[in-house]
């Protein structure tokens, strides 16, 4: 097992290397690769489950109410390997681990980066000058003309991740977020709070999972709702969950509320 480990060790490194030497590691994004949103009330939660799906428990913990939020912004795209591998570079992050018997498969440069902590992925984005979006931030920006999110599609059935980008954007204009991998945002798993239009919510203070949204490329299509929510362990590496990163907005141009 010590070598199988030293020998994923070498071939991360080369990859490493290669990307630094061809200069196929992204530049830190800059606001024209983010989509922000203005300050306003939204209704997040899944009326579709609570109308008709009453009986079902894979969407009992979305129940529909009113939050507001602050003005913020959010990446279009989900951080690819080149771009996560930078940060590795500069000594920041963690390095993401391979895949112990697919490595090709998931460490493509465009491919969003995967086998990253909870801890790794607020890391980057705290390096990038934001942090893990609150599940309501990712919740509202993955609506777009479709409140609730039933999308019941799954494009993305590959048996593995595909490049960023490659499927059309939401109406916001965000990449993947249905699909592709899971995403960590910031908050701890558990009950909404519903007794009244709560501001900025981020979730209980402690918890021993964290949410991620938007379903994977091996996900049922019925998760991939706008307002599915999954609690996953955030200290263990999957390689199905990604992330992109939120900020306090600072872009003149909004999109309407």
């Amino acid at each position: 097992m010590k070598k199988q480990k030293y020998t994923y060790s070498i071939y991360g490194f080369a990859v490493i290397i290669f990307l630094l030497r061809f200069n196929l590691v992204d530049a830190l994004p800059n606001v024209s690769n983010q989509i922000a949103f203005q300050e306003g009330e939204f209704s997040i939660g899944d009326a579709y489950c609570a109308e008709e799906q009453k009986n079902s428990d894979w969407c009992a913990d979305e129940i529909p109410h009113k939050v507001k939020l602050k003005s913020f912004s959010l990446d279009k795209y989900e951080v690819t390997n080149s771009e996560y591998m930078k940060c590795f570079a500069e000594g920041i992050c963690n390095p993401n681990d391979l895949h112990e018997t697919r490595p090709k498969d998931f460490s493509g440069v465009k491919q969003p980066a995967v086998f990253v902590t909870w801890e790794d992925a607020q890391t980057f984005c705290k390096w990038r000058g934001g942090n893990l979006p609150t599940e309501v931030q990712w919740e509202r920006a993955a609506q777009g003309d479709n409140p609730g999110g039933a999308h019941f599609k799954q494009i993305y059935n590959v048996g593995a991740t595909v490049d960023v980008g490659g499927q059309r954007p939401n109406s916001n204009g965000l990449y993947d977020m249905m699909g592709n991998v899971y995403e960590w945002t910031l908050d701890w798993y558990g009950p909404y709070q519903l007794e009244n239009t709560v501001s900025n919510p981020k979730g209980p203070p402690t918890g021993k999972e964290k949410v991620v949204r938007g379903g994977a490329w091996h996900s049922p299509s019925h998760y991939l709702r706008a307002s599915d929510r999954v609690a996953k362990v955030p200290e263990y590496k999957y390689s199905d969950v990604g992330f992109r990163c939120a900020y306090a907005a600072k872009i003149e141009r909004f999109l309407d509320g």
